[in-house]
């Protein structure tokens, strides 16, 4: 599902290292929030890449100028993210950093799909294209 937690726009996923066969977490779904302005696929909290064994692939380093200008050094591989309420997943460059203590989802995630953010009934819904 997606809806909005205190103002801000969450979806239910499935986390999956389709490699090593482990997904995340092992039943149920756990919750992203969306963030536009991040320009990556998925960003995850380091214990979150870790149980999904991700650290455990090839790994690439990439630099991310954050809002405030900091430029932060982050790693990561390619993984997958499940969308059960649409029955929709989308494959792409999974990364961690420290500090990081949610599930964002960015920009290069959002490119195939639609998103309707109604502030005013408090609705959020996510359509494949």
């Amino acid at each position: 599902m997606s809806y909005f937690i205190n103002s801000t726009p969450v979806i239910e996923i499935v986390l999956e290292n389709p490699l090593l066969s482990v997904k995340y977490p092992e039943e149920g779904c756990v919750l992203s929030v969306l963030d536009t302005g991040y320009q990556g696929f998925a960003m995850l909290p380091e214990e979150v890449f870790k149980e999904l064994k991700l650290n455990e692939l090839l790994l690439d380093k990439r630099k991310i100028i954050m809002p405030n200008g900091d430029i932060i050094e982050s790693v990561g591989t390619y993984g997958k993210i499940v969308i059960p309420e649409l029955n929709a997943s989308k494959d792409g460059f999974i990364e961690t950093s420290k500090g990081v203590d949610e599930i964002v989802l960015g920009g290069e995630f959002a490119r195939d799909f639609r998103f309707v953010l109604d502030y005013c009934l408090n609705k959020f819904e996510i359509f494949v294209c």
